[in-house]
């Protein structure tokens, strides 16, 4: 049996952020990737923000599960670009990264093909993960 390689959408946002703004910024990320919606396994943030609307209504448009991580789960993950406004305000120095480089059940299985990048508002990663 071949591996088969799914993706997961990490995403960061201040509180509000319209779906408008984070959606563009996944769906350029996936863009630039060039990667399908279809193959994306689900979206995942930290805990604190899955209740966002604007991150849940990305989600649900297109298809994907929130799966969410408390902040101290997302601390333990090594991402290459964290920041220590984020760790201040967050409690983990990476959120979209952190959250992309994490499994359905957290193992950090991982790697980033789309390192962070940011709007005014929001964070996206994307991360490939094999299965087999």
């Amino acid at each position: 049996m071949s591996a088969l390689t799914v993706y997961v959408v990490g995403v960061g946002a201040r509180r509000g952020a319209s779906a408008a703004e984070v959606g563009a910024l996944v769906d350029s990320a996936l863009a630039e990737a060039r990667i399908s919606p279809d193959a994306v396994a689900h979206l995942a943030t930290v805990d604190t923000k899955g209740y966002e609307e604007g991150i849940r209504t990305v989600a649900a448009d297109r298809g994907w599960r929130v799966v969410t991580w408390p902040a101290a789960r997302l601390a333990q993950v090594l991402v290459p670009t964290p920041s220590a406004l984020v760790g201040e305000v967050a409690g983990t120095s990476s959120v979209a990264e952190a959250a992309a480089m994490l499994d359905a059940v957290g193992r950090q299985t991982g790697t980033l093909v789309v390192e962070k990048r940011r709007s005014a508002v929001a964070t996206v990663a994307v991360a490939a993960h094999r299965s087999s």
